[in-house]
């Protein structure tokens, strides 16, 4: 087996830092990682810019998620209440 150069040594710790991160995510941003774990965390994210601009992009897609789910209840509150209106006005054409 081939041993491996300083920049590899390098790229390899960078990535196995980097899935780790990014196993962290939800938790970090539910505010639930413990103080030791958030500090290095967040010393990654302030030197790897992969991750930020992972970071950003998940808490983006957080968001969109959140609006598109609120917007799919309010437009199913709203067909349900023009059905409930609906039935009523029928109802109350009929009873006269």
């Amino acid at each position: 087996m081939a041993k491996a150069t300083g920049s590899a040594k390098m790229r390899l710790l960078k990535s196995d830092t980097c899935k780790e991160a990014t196993s962290l995510l939800l938790d970090y941003l539910a505010g639930t990682l413990p103080p030791k774990v958030k500090r290095a965390f967040e010393r990654h994210l302030s030197i790897c810019p992969d991750c930020v601009s992972f970071l950003k992009t998940y808490q983006k897609t957080i968001r969109l998620t959140q609006s598109f789910l609120s917007q799919n209840i309010a437009a199913a509150k709203l067909v349900h209440v023009e059905r409930s209106l609906s039935r009523r006005l029928k109802k109350s054409k009929r009873s006269r």
